[in-house]
């Protein structure tokens, strides 16, 4: 991380959501480096069962999730009586992932693999901070 990033509000609340255990671990250690709190869970579930009591600034999700997927889980974040804004991280470069992650009311679609400075970048801008 030689790039210096400006620091997060460190009270934004960063939801990850990755079955990938060292992938979450790198995204839970880059946010937390930023400024931010995170809490982070292996699949939309368990990020539901917390989301009910707990605000949350962001949600940063994976597309391919057991169970749930990441665009579903988006539309469930955007149907809540608290909806926050969704990044979906994807592998998928193509233009129906797009359009899906469009009609879902996901704010950014972060490709994988991730470039630090632009994922830090794309998550201030998501949390407005």
């Amino acid at each position: 991380m030689g790039d210096h990033v400006e620091q997060a509000s460190p009270t934004l609340l960063i939801g990850v959501v990755e079955p990938d255990a060292d992938v979450r671990e790198f995204i839970q250690t880059l946010l937390t480096r930023a400024g931010y709190r995170c809490q982070s869970f292996v699949s939309a579930e368990r990020f539901e069962s917390i989301a009910a009591t707990t605000h949350f600034d962001c949600l940063i999700t994976d597309s391919d999730l057991p169970g749930i997927d990441g665009l579903e889980l988006a539309r469930r974040v955007r149907a809540s009586g608290q909806p926050v804004p969704v990044m979906l991280l994807t592998s998928d470069n193509g233009a129906d992932m797009e359009r899906a992650a469009r009609a879902a009311h996901v704010v950014r679609v972060q490709k994988k693999p991730l470039g630090v400075r632009e994922f830090l970048c794309s998550v201030a801008q998501a949390a407005g901070g």
